[in-house]
């Protein structure tokens, strides 16, 4: 399988997990704070991703562990987490996932500023695509602002956006190649390191809730589907093939976020779900058309899991 086909797979892939995981996020915004949600996720998700992704996340792992790895950490699984996990608790997820929408632009601009890469301009018109895209298939289901705690939760959205470019971006301008497997195990840890202490105090408070069997099956899906694998399918099709050209299947999440809605809750798809989904769909696949080769690499280390 070349290496952009295994790129479309995996990204296609952890945007229909983490459309599940913005449904889960706002139910459990319901019951849990943001911080104890995303400890939550990260301590369980870092005590099943070596059994889900191999002994190769172990024992590669010491050449992953320090500075760079807890600031991708601090960034990708700490401060994005909570932030979404606020904004899920002030607005609907639909508004939520409409801020998102602009997350192409973002990784477009931050990589741009960052220089790790400078994007062509069929990668560009991709992503402009996208969130075009996403914003007719949420204005078509009339998405409305009510209250200023919408209105914030908007912003937060908004700002999840970025704060997910810097990650990507920087995941791969402080490791040009790497282990990817390794490389998220250790982000992880870090990130549970830098959560764990913190949090501890609200993690007690908070603990007769977490237990309650609905809350803990919650928690345990967001941990290891849409947090541990997904995590890792991301940042492995980056490496492949690029931030600018990944960037326009973050508009896959509200694509799923539909279809779901369809197959599981029997809403209707109507002409603006189909043009807006049919414009996300061929903004990624523009962003494809051109690979640099620096993308291009072999993956023997890590089919050796």
């Amino acid at each position: 399988m070349s290496p952009s086909i295994k790129a479309v797979i995996y990204l296609i892939m952890c945007h229909l997990l983490w459309s599940t995981n913005n449904i889960a996020g706002r139910s459990l915004g319901e019951h849990l704070s943001p911080v104890v949600i995303t400890s939550m996720r990260w301590i369980i998700a870092s005590t099943a991703y070596p059994a889900i992704m191999g002994r190769n996340a172990i024992y590669s792992l010491k050449s992953y562990i320090g500075l760079r790895s807890a600031v991708l950490g601090l960034l990708g699984f700490v401060i994005f987490n909570i932030v979404l996990y606020q904004a899920l608790a002030l607005a609907p997820s639909s508004l939520v996932g409409f801020a998102y929408g602009f997350t192409p632009i973002a990784i477009i601009i931050v990589s741009t500023i960052l220089r790790t890469s400078y994007p062509r301009p069929i990668q560009i018109l991709g992503s402009m695509l996208s969130s075009i895209g996403v914003s007719i298939l949420f204005l078509y289901r009339g998405v409305s602002i009510r209250g200023s705690q919408e209105l914030a939760g908007l912003a937060l959205g908004l700002i999840t956006g970025f704060i997910w470019a810097v990650y990507t971006v920087l995941q791969k301008k402080l490791y040009p190649e790497g282990d990817q497997i390794a490389l998220t195990y250790a982000s992880l840890l870090m990130a549970v390191a830098i959560l764990g202490p913190s949090s501890a105090p609200y993690i007690y408070l908070e603990f007769p809730r977490i237990s309650r069997p609905e809350i803990l099956a919650q928690l345990l899906w967001i941990a290891i589907l849409p947090g541990a694998l997904a995590y890792y399918m991301w940042n492995k099709a980056v490496s492949l093939v690029g931030s600018a050209s990944a960037a326009p299947f973050s508009n896959f999440l509200p694509v799923f976020t539909a279809i779901l809605g369809h197959v599981i809750l029997g809403e209707e798809l109507g002409i603006g779900d189909i043009l807006g989904g049919g414009l996300i769909i061929a903004g990624s696949a523009i962003s494809m058309m051109y690979r640099d080769s620096k993308y291009i690499r072999s993956d023997a280390k890590e089919e050796e899991v």
